[in-house]
């Protein structure tokens, strides 16, 4: 691991309908990314996350880390910065 995470304030962890045990491992991995787990908000769907915050998809084998930049009528754009492999 050489990359630490840069966020200000929550970092959003978007579940996406994983197990708890998945949302639970991601967590533990994002703490060892610099993110403290007193950081995290978990959504159910990508919706009311504020631009300029991280957003993390939790997909059944890695971590997808995306910057928002725009939010539109409910969508989000948020760019992919990198992947975590969990």
């Amino acid at each position: 691991m050489d990359s630490k995470i840069d966020y200000v304030d929550k970092v959003y962890l978007y579940s996406s309908g994983m197990s708890s045990e998945l949302v639970q491992r991601s967590i533990t991995v994002l703490n060892e990314y610099g993110v403290n787990p007193n950081d995290i908000v978990i959504i159910e769907s990508p919706e009311g996350v504020p631009e300029g915050s991280i957003i993390i998809t939790i997909w059944p084998h890695y971590l997808s880390v995306a910057r928002v930049k725009k939010v539109r009528g409910g969508s989000i754009y948020a760019p992919q910065l990198f992947n975590i492999d969990i």
